[in-house]
């Protein structure tokens, strides 16, 4: 499916201001990774990222309205129920989820990739290839499992957060953003 990527960034900001929105009132309840006391994290990830990642536990993980914003498509991601999102240092996990370390590694996944690529890019990127190949096989979604089921197995993973920068760069160059 080819997308016409300048369709998607008049909404860029309506989407960005849910997000800050979201963030800003879930902020008090978040915690900072590096005080959850994961013993494996730390083995893959810098205490720098540690440090300014947060994690919330709520029942209501929203993703933005896509639909109310007018944008076409998006449905099918609006209905999903899911146990963990991340939203730019943020990710909020469902408290059925909270003692999972390895649903923290895929979401740390993500910050990585909210930093790498910023908001603007982030939200045009993971729109696109949403639209493209899905959820489950959208390439943002497809490192973080990847990765993983790596850690899941106890394998290392040299240069990790490099790697999922360079993946993103690679990403942005593809789509052209």
């Amino acid at each position: 499916m080819d997308i016409d990527i300048t369709s998607l960034k008049p909404f860029i900001a309506k989407v960005d201001a849910w997000i800050d929105n979201y963030i800003a009132a879930h902020r008090k309840e978040s915690i900072r990774v590096s005080e959850l006391g994961f013993p494996d994290l730390p083995k893959y990830y810098s205490q720098t990222l540690l440090n300014r990642a947060f994690a919330v536990y709520t029942d209501q993980i929203k993703a933005p309205p896509l639909t109310e914003f007018a944008l076409d498509g998006f449905s099918f991601f609006e209905s999903m129920n899911p146990e963990g999102i991340t939203y730019k240092d943020t990710f909020f996990i469902t408290p059925a989820q909270k003692d999972r370390e390895s649903i923290h590694f895929h979401e740390l996944i993500h910050i990585i990739q909210w930093d790498e690529l910023g908001a603007e890019k982030f939200i045009l990127v993971y729109g696109a290839n949403l639209l493209i190949s899905g959820y489950r096989l959208h390439p943002l979604e497809a490192i973080a499992y990847d990765l993983q089921t790596d850690f899941d197995q106890g394998r290392s993973i040299p240069d990790l957060e490099s790697r999922v920068r360079a993946h993103c760069r690679e990403l942005v160059e593809k789509l052209n953003v």
